[in-house]
């Protein structure tokens, strides 16, 4: 089974979410721009260059736990021109739908991966790269699920609120610091860790599946 933790798995996870979380934000920043607001562009985040995403705290944990994050993406919801709140929910949506284009593409990538490399499928090159496709799907998978939960600031919170009617987007701004306080337990804590480390048992067996490992 693949080991997420272990220190020769640390190349790929970092390659893998390098990739997933720069064009998880640049996904954002573009549907952003394409619906009329400007703030994330402006913001140099409408960008495949990583280092327009990273935040050192998120990336020290991709190294040291099973999750890590980028900077928040700049978003203006006041500045769609048509039906922002709608507007607003796809923008965040775009996010975890690329990562779920990201995951599928990898899985793609493994079954044509002997001709690119090259060589047999049993071929010493060809089974390094599998490993940073098996990681590619592994992080892209985990990224899309965890950031469809319905807690702010995640981007489940701001979809879910998109398909709500102005008369209850009270209740999001009312309860928007409780979520945030389950997030932080998530994310941060050491019991959030290790319920996030449960996931990755989920995502490693599907890909072994679908890598007929």
């Amino acid at each position: 089974m693949l080991s997420y933790y272990h220190l020769e798995t640390l190349l790929p996870r970092l390659v893998a979410f390098l990739i997933a979380m720069t064009l998880h934000d640049a996904a954002h920043a573009g549907a952003a721009w394409l619906l009329g607001d400007r703030t994330a562009r402006d913001s140099k985040r409408l960008s495949l260059n990583p280092l327009a995403h990273l935040d050192a705290l998120g990336l020290a944990m991709i190294v040291f736990g099973p999750y890590g994050w980028s900077k928040k993406i700049p978003i203006d919801a006041a500045r769609f021109p048509r039906k922002p709140k709608l507007s607003n929910a796809l923008v965040y949506a775009a996010g975890p739908f690329t990562n779920l284009l990201l995951a599928l593409f990898f899985w793609w990538l493994n079954f044509f991966l002997p001709a690119f490399a090259g060589g047999t499928a049993e071929s010493i090159t060809v089974e390094q790269w599998r490993v940073y496709l098996q990681y590619g799907v592994i992080v892209n998978i985990m990224i899309c699920l965890i950031h469809l939960l319905p807690l702010y600031p995640l981007d489940g919170w701001y979809i879910l609120k998109g398909l709500f009617p102005a008369n209850r987007q009270g209740w999001f701004s009312r309860n928007q610091r409780y979520a945030l306080i389950l997030v932080i337990v998530l994310l941060v804590t050491p019991m959030g860790q290790w319920l996030l480390g449960h996931v990755y048992p989920f995502a490693a067996q599907f890909v072994m599946q679908v890598f007929s490992l």
